[in-house]
């Protein structure tokens, strides 16, 4: 059995850098993904798309981590 509790104030600014990451995370995917439309070398453009895969990979486990956290506490 779970049990759910409200938030410290703490455990609030957590769940806030989790938002504050995950946006980030995509920023960065739009921002590889730009440069890598506008790379003419194909290894520079693979460079950048891989980071922009990179950046996926990250914003999924953040999303998953945030989903988990999220899921302890009492809704507000």
């Amino acid at each position: 059995m779970s049990t759910h509790r409200p938030m410290t104030e703490k455990e609030k600014q957590l769940f806030e850098a989790f938002k504050l990451a995950i946006e980030s995370e995509r920023q960065a995917q739009g921002a590889y993904g730009r440069m890598a439309a506008l790379a003419e070398d194909p290894q520079v453009r693979a460079v950048f798309e891989g980071f922009q895969r990179e950046e996926a990979k990250h914003e999924e486990r953040l999303l998953q981590l945030y989903g988990e956290y999220k899921a302890r506490f009492t809704p507000e």
